[in-house]
């Protein structure tokens, strides 16, 4: 565990005993917050852009030198906060360093969130960027999907709807920490329920709570173990040790493996939830965006 870490780890902790002591309400309320805050530029040597795909809002983010390359490849990234929270924010300095490292675009999509805009919404969103992008004659294969928590289950989940729907599929996807499975049958929530110092089952019920709005949980477009993963494209999968989420991705790697596909997985010791997204000040963190880089060149 590098210094970095260990502090970073202490610090949520304290931060997170304070909001479990407050009400529901005020908890999400703050967290939200928090999660929306802007963390500061990025490097001058990264374009960040708003635009709109499908009416639907994003931003591009890529280095200067691919400024006017409209061929090169592009991340659809849909960003974690439990379908809740986080944004363009809470994800701009990931998007930045991956970019550079992978030398290609970021498009992070600014989904709709809950509980404004419960469950079908998000995922209407992915698949309208995604359907726009190859309607305006981009390559599938030169689109990757990836999503860090609950923008991991929608990658999930959208890859999941395009291969049913016989479209184009993209090359490779990538999942950080991704929460599969509302059901909480895992023993991780047992395991690292004291170890995890981001997330807990409190967190994750309400937030499912608001963004399920009474769907039933096991659906498998907002539960997407519950669906079938075969005929998916390359997909790398990195998590933690110590987070309650962490059966979720053993179990989709498994299950991958099961329906013969080509799934490579990352398991990091004592480093938060979706730590990758943390690359301004974990090691850790961009050591496993190198990792992605080196996954989307490979494939």
């Amino acid at each position: 565990m590098s210094l970095q870490s260990f502090i970073l780890n202490k610090l949520i902790r304290q931060k997170q005993k304070q909001n479990m002591g407050l009400s529901p309400e005020r908890r999400f309320k703050r967290l939200r917050k928090f999660m929306a805050l802007d963390t500061g530029a990025v490097s001058k040597n990264v374009i960040v852009k708003p635009d709109l795909v499908a009416g639907v809002p994003v931003e591009w983010v890529y280095p200067k030198s691919l400024e006017g390359n409209d061929k090169t490849d592009i991340c659809v990234y849909f960003h974690g906060g439990a379908f809740v929270m986080g944004g363009m924010n809470s994800h701009r300095h990931m998007a930045a360093y991956l970019c550079q490292q992978a030398k290609l675009k970021m498009l992070m999509v600014d989904y709709r969130l809950a509980p404004e805009h419960p469950f079908p919404a998000a995922v209407d969103d992915t698949m309208a960027v995604y359907s726009e992008l190859i309607a305006n004659g981009r390559s599938s294969q030169k689109i990757i999907l990836a999503g860090d928590s609950a923008g991991g289950n929608l990658a999930l989940v959208c890859m999941q709807q395009i291969r049913d729907a016989k479209m184009a599929m993209p090359r490779s996807f990538l999942l950080f920490s991704p929460w599969l499975d509302f059901k909480y049958s895992s023993a991780a929530f047992v395991e690292n329920n004291a170890k995890d110092v981001l997330l807990n089952q409190t967190i994750l019920s309400e937030s499912a709570a608001m963004y399920a709005a009474g769907h039933p949980l096991d659906d498998s477009k907002i539960s997407p173990l519950e669906g079938s993963v075969a005929d998916l494209p390359p997909c790398l999968i990195i998590a933690s040790r110590v987070e309650v989420l962490r059966d979720d991705s053993r179990r989709l790697r498994d299950s991958l493996e099961a329906a013969g596909g080509n799934v490579t997985y990352r398991e990091w010791k004592n480093v938060p939830h979706a730590f990758p997204v943390l690359c301004k000040f974990l090691p850790e963190a961009k050591q496993a965006l190198k990792d992605c880089a080196d996954f989307i060149s490979t494939h």
